[in-house]
């Protein structure tokens, strides 16, 4: 029998149409969390996993939208407060990547790539800290990556510089709310088995695992299963660190 580690608790995610967030999404509402899942434009994709988390029990409300808009991100809020009242736990998700070198790099795509990343993450924890502040009660997790920690040849500085600017942002963060009983991790994903490695070639996805110690990449719900760890009370005495999840590839 489940325990239900996030019974009636409100979950805010971000970028929970695929990938990470799907499986972040639907390990909450396993557990008995009601979802604000949260995507740029893909209706579908988010309906469906409205879908499957529903089985599970729990009430699930979605949006559309940019979270690298102040605006969107006070929707969000307003939305989570309408349907559920205070949030217990915000997932920053939504990323972007580009992958032009450094010399290539088009500045349009440096900032688009800084505003969902870093901006974005920013002013979904400007929304939604202060009530948790104020009920002394609250997880926030990040989704970084193992690519702010090390660079990556296939990857442009902005991505990397995203990254580790938000894992900077949930040290801070982390330090200023622990008094509040409030405490704020980041994830930093490894080489995980989303939609990029599953559209490479056999020969190409080979290469992927070889880098790995472990010699496999990591499914989703692998990760789902840490954010769970973070989420729920098992933590409840970690704030400030990095959850590293990679197979060993990167060990710190």
């Amino acid at each position: 029998m489940l325990d239900h580690k996030l019974l009636k608790q409100v979950a805010v995610i971000t970028g929970a149409s695929r990938g990470i967030g799907r499986d972040v999404a639907l390990t909450f509402a396993r557990e008995g969390a009601s979802l604000v899942l949260v995507c740029l434009k893909d209706q579908n994709a988010l309906a469906a996993v409205q879908q499957e988390a529903e089985v599970y029990g729990v009430k699930v409300i979605t949006l559309l939208g940019d979270v690298s808009e102040v605006d969107f991100c006070e929707s969000i809020y307003t939305a989570c407060k309408e349907a559920f009242g205070i949030a217990d736990i915000l997932v920053n998700c939504a990323g972007t990547i580009t992958r032009a070198p450094f010399e290539e790099l088009d500045l349009d795509d440096w900032h688009r790539v800084i505003n969902v990343n870093l901006h974005g993450a920013f002013y979904m924890c400007r929304q939604f800290l202060p009530d948790m502040r104020k009920q002394k009660h609250g997880k926030v997790i990040n989704m970084t990556s193992q690519m702010a920690h090390m660079p990556h040849p296939s990857a442009s500085p902005s991505y990397e510089v995203s990254k580790g600017g938000l894992t900077a942002l949930t040290r801070h963060l982390a330090y200023q709310y622990a008094a509040y009983n409030i405490c704020i991790n980041a994830i930093a994903p490894g080489s995980i088995d989303t939609d990029m490695p599953k559209s490479m070639t056999e020969a190409a996805r080979e290469r992927l695992r070889n880098g790995v110690p472990m010699k496999r990449l990591g499914e989703p719900e692998e990760v789902g299963e840490c954010a769970l760890f973070l989420a729920s009370d098992m933590s409840n005495y970690v704030t400030g660190t990095t959850l590293h999840v990679n197979g060993g590839s990167l060990m710190k």
